[in-house]
């Protein structure tokens, strides 16, 4: 897929003297970032604890939610709380439930301690869907519930919250979720509110769950209850895990809460979660935010989609050494299942797509990719709508049946905000539908309404996208000769960790770049290993997963411009620095 490539524009940035321990090229990846002042740039290198991280009470509504909590535990009244299914519900309805049950075994009432006031109550993705369900909170009513707390939902679930105080029960939601003109009725805890106080705006939902907790552990030593200091701390490991998955900018507060969060998480004292761990083959001590989005978080998520995702959460609080084994394997079953349910649908999309463009628009001309089957898992069509986005640059949708009911999901570049589109293409069709700029969830009911729906879709990506909105864009943080790429480099892009969203990996272009060798590598020459040499005569390797089928463009003798980042490789004790490709063209 061809990309555009843009040069950052740096404005502002800091003289390279601001740091001299670092390469010169550390300022002008701060200023890329937004970061153009001093005292900024060294509170992103040097995490400060104490000043990072903001006082739960800042929100609003905290002292509220925490005195309706304490009142439960004095009245011994049964409090559920009501995660999502993905990972940032389970870690964070995990961090919830920890900590009820920690505070509950502490409050005694009439001498007794409340061992049964606290359950949870996650459901079922294809059965019922996000988030909370008047079904459910009729449920939760005939189980004696009086106080629910939502996590990671519960703030567009205007009409269940009402029913749920006609019933006799509060709600306090934890979630970060997009909201309507009209907010429930309850016990609101999410920084984006209008008027919310709370001055960090992008956390997840664990990280709003884990400011619940914080302020929960505070009252409780208020009112005498024996809580260790610093028992809160050992809670970011949960906090680490889905501040990745969830893809909130690791910015600002999540930037600390993340670089702590994996400081616990690589010591972690959960039984669940050191046996997820193991089976994942990742390494105690040396567990970064890349193995939390592509080993750890997966199989998490893997329960809810193969599953139900109370297998995940009894995991995370599992204290038999038995019991995490058992529920460790099913994870790793789960999450093999997955993968290869969702290769097989990518092989039946791929052939729907040759078959579809026999019959109308060539598939280069689409300007959306819309797929569906009644035979496909709908947990898995938001995988699959995903992968087509990242191969084709172009917005896709995805649905498969479940019973009676067409269950899917989109994705979409930042250009079309695909929530809208499926709410316009779906009026009158859609029974439900909801999202974010670039990933949405949507259902219907009637056969009759796929084709139709799906072509409302083209028509409005046909009216609002050009060729331009759907050729993505490879942002490129600076042109450095092949002679910076040194140690000083490699160390300073390190102390840029981790990477995610609002925080990518630095990605450097180097042009006219000759090519002394060019070889495939890996099973079926998957890949493609360089040897480029710079005008000045030095040589460097290059390495480009997934590449090899590029080797006919790239050959000994031409000269190419190369974008890449940069990182360590080792082997057999020896450490090398490393230069992954991104893209490379034909020098002009």
């Amino acid at each position: 897929m061809k990309k555009r490539w843009r040069v950052l524009s740096t404005e502002n940035a800091l003289a390279p003297e601001a740091f001299p321990s670092f390469h010169p090229i550390a300022t002008t990846l701060l200023a890329n970032r937004g970061i153009t002042d001093a005292l900024d740039a060294e509170a992103f290198f040097h995490t400060d604890w104490e000043t990072g991280v903001h006082d739960p009470f800042l929100f609003s509504r905290m002292r509220e939610a925490v005195a309706r909590v304490f009142s439960a535990f004095e009245n011994g009244e049964r409090i559920t709380v009501h995660g999502d299914y993905d990972a940032d519900g389970v870690t964070g309805s995990t961090a919830v439930i920890t900590t009820l049950r920690e505070i509950g075994s502490r409050f005694f009432v009439h001498g007794s301690p409340p061992t049964d006031t606290v359950d949870y109550y996650i459901p079922h993705r294809d059965k019922e869907g996000y988030g909370l369900r008047k079904e459910t909170v009729g449920l939760l009513k005939e189980r004696g519930t009086s106080l629910i707390i939502t996590v990671d939902c519960g703030i567009a679930c205007v009409e269940e919250i009402a029913l749920a105080k006609e019933l006799g029960m509060d709600v306090i939601v934890l979630d970060h979720h997009r909201f309507g003109e009209t907010l429930p009725d309850a016990f609101n805890i999410h920084p984006g509110l209008p008027g919310e106080t709370y001055p960090f705006k992008h956390l997840a939902a664990v990280g709003v769950s884990w400011k619940f907790c914080v302020a929960l552990l505070t009252e409780a030593r208020s009112r005498g209850l024996e809580i260790p200091d610093g028992w809160d701390k050992w809670l970011l490991d949960l906090v680490s895990i889905a501040t990745v998955t969830d893809m909130v900018p690791l910015v600002g507060e999540n930037r600390v809460l993340l670089m702590y969060g994996l400081k616990v998480l690589n010591k972690t004292r959960r039984t669940g979660l050191k046996k997820l761990i193991e089976t994942s083959g990742r390494t105690f001590g040396e567990i970064n935010a890349r193995d939390i989005g592509f080993s750890i978080g997966p199989r998490i998520n893997a329960a809810g989609r193969m599953d139900h995702a109370s297998v995940a959460l009894n995991l995370m609080l599992s204290e038999s050494e038995e019991e995490a084994d058992r529920l460790a394997t099913d994870l790793e079953t789960h999450n093999r299942n997955r993968q290869k349910t969702t290769e097989q649908m990518m092989v039946e999309a791929d052939e729907l797509l040759v078959a579809s463009s026999k019959k109308q628009e060539a598939r280069d001309e689409a300007r959306i990719l819309v797929l569906w089957s009644e035979n496909w898992a709908p947990a898995l069509v938001g995988l699959v709508a995903g992968r087509f986005l990242e191969r084709t640059g172009k917005p896709c949708v995805a649905f498969g049946k479940h019973g009676d009911t067409w269950i899917g999901s989109g994705r979409s570049p930042a250009s079309y905000d695909i929530t809208e589109a499926v709410k316009r293409a779906g009026d009158g069709l859609l029974t439900r539908a909801g999202g974010h700029i670039q990933a949405c969830g949507f259902s219907f009911t009637d056969d009759a309404h796929a084709p139709l729906f799906a072509e409302r879709l083209r028509a409005d990506a046909h009216e609002r996208l050009s060729d331009m909105d759907l050729t993505p864009e490879l942002q490129i943080d600076t042109v450095i000769p092949l002679e910076d790429v040194t140690w000083s480099l490699v160390e300073t892009v390190e102390r840029f960790q981790p990477f995610g969203v609002g925080n990518a990996a630095p990605v450097f272009l180097t042009r006219g770049l000759v090519v002394s060798e060019a070889m495939p590598i890996g099973n079926g020459g998957k890949h493609l290993r360089l040897l480029l040499r710079a005008p000045s005569g030095i040589f460097q390797k290059f390495i480009g997963f997934g590449m090899g089928e590029r080797l006919p463009e790239i050959t000994a003798g031409s000269v190419v411009d190369v974008v890449y980042d940069v990182g360590v490789n080792e082997w057999n004790g020896r450490r090398e620095i490393q230069c992954k490709i991104i893209d490379a063209r034909a020098s002009q």
